[in-house]
């Protein structure tokens, strides 16, 4: 009778690996409203969202294909 062959001894520690992180991914981590931490997050994710709508309310330049100024120099 022989053993598992080091090949599968991976596999299956790769599979089970794999399957311990879709489990953690599937945990609902910085998601309740009571912890201190949690709303910390969230208003950090929503400061994030505000700085990058201000950075992106200058206009759409056709030309280049960027937010700028249009006042500003720019090569077509």
């Amino acid at each position: 009778m022989t053993g598992i062959e080091p090949i599968q001894v991976v596999s299956i520690l790769a599979v089970a690996l794999l399957g311990v992180a879709w489990l953690l991914a599937m945990l609902p981590v910085g998601t309740c409203s009571q912890c201190s931490h949690c709303r910390l997050e969230r208003l950090e994710r929503e400061r994030q969202r505000q700085l990058q709508r201000e950075a992106l309310a200058m206009p759409y330049c056709a030309a280049c294909g960027r937010h700028h100024d249009p006042r500003d120099d720019h090569k077509a």
